[in-house]
């Protein structure tokens, strides 16, 4: 397990990871939040399937794909001036 000074790194790195992406990514700089709704909703699925499998690997790794598209949401928030991620948390 991870300390809470390297888990808060983890964030960090996802923050800028996303500030990035919505820079210098075409894909990514054209989405918005009515465009990812339904790869939020896939990603989703997978979660689910992934707990009825209990399937803790798959589980962390749907967890991360689903904390990207909450960032990813927020980021969106943030750049019309509605949230931002800590609003959300």
């Amino acid at each position: 397990m991870n300390t809470r000074k390297e888990q808060l790194a983890s964030l960090n790195k996802l923050l800028d990871i996303m500030d990035d992406l919505r820079e210098k990514c075409p894909w990514d700089k054209k989405q918005t939040l009515e465009s990812l709704r339904h790869l939020t909703i896939e990603e989703t699925y997978e979660l689910s399937d992934a707990i009825m499998e209990n399937d803790l690997q798959e589980i962390r790794k749907e967890i991360g794909d689903l904390f990207l598209h909450l960032v990813f949401y927020s980021k969106i928030g943030s750049e019309k001036g509605a949230f931002d991620v800590s609003d959300v948390l």
